[in-house]
């Protein structure tokens, strides 16, 4: 069985890798939820603007995992250079660097993940959009599994992100130069709502910062297990 414990080099961390699993599995619950931070009549730009962030959100990680699953499956040398070049936009899109993402899908969207976050939450995601912290990881996205992992990255690994990287945008070195870890985000599909599964009531709770009963929650695991976590 395949060792997914959390590295030892992030052990002494964990304050900030519970936070990291409870914000990502508050931006997955938003992902899936048919819900906005905005609301429609008072700040109508920002709300049209999450939907197309959500969207994007959505197709992001879609990309990725299957750019990953077709190189690692087939070989295919031009998916693992999208692969690796997704990777680097999720980063982006987690830090709040819109400008930098250069898809047609976010042009004229300064409304950033950061700021929805902090608009459902009242708290800034502190994990996924600290920068020293982030850039220690290369992400990949994982689809058949609602428990994501972080493991070391080899040199090997390393040095084939950098080559590549270097040859599509040298700019964006900067986004492996420190990169010690592998992040696996788990993004798996949603699952049918119900009692057995998730509800759509525990996903908004749980995105808004509260638990199952609408309490603040006190806990940094989501309320159900179908409800992904990564970071852990």
């Amino acid at each position: 069985m395949e060792n997914k414990q959390l590295p030892d080099g992030l052990k002494n961390q964990m304050n900030i890798m519970e936070n990291g699993v409870k914000q990502w599995s508050r931006l997955v619950a938003w992902s899936w939820a048919n819900y906005l931070a905005f609301d429609f009549e008072k700040e109508r730009s920002k709300n049209q603007q999450e939907q197309k962030l959500k969207e994007y959100f959505i197709k992001i990680f879609q990309d990725q995992a299957r750019y990953s699953y077709t190189f690692i499956s087939y070989g295919d040398k031009k998916k693992k250079g999208n692969a690796y070049v997704t990777s680097i936009k999720i980063k982006k899109l987690v830090l709040g660097k819109n400008s930098e993402i250069n898809d047609d899908e976010l042009k004229g969207i300064t409304l950033t993940l950061p700021e929805v976050y902090e608009k459902l939450t009242n708290q800034r995601p502190e994990a996924l959009c600290y920068e020293p912290f982030m850039q220690m990881f290369h992400a990949e996205v994982v689809t058949d599994t609602f428990s994501g992992y972080i493991r070391d990255i080899l040199d090997s690994e390393k040095d084939e992100i950098k080559k590549v990287i270097k040859e599509i945008n040298k700019d964006d070195l900067k986004y492996v130069n420190d990169v010690k870890y592998i992040i696996y985000f788990a993004y798996p599909p949603c699952p049918a709502f119900g009692k057995a599964t998730v509800t759509e009531e525990q996903l908004i709770n749980w995105m808004q910062g509260k638990n199952e009963y609408g309490d603040t929650a006190t806990d940094y695991l989501p309320s159900s297990a179908y409800i992904p976590i990564s970071m852990s």
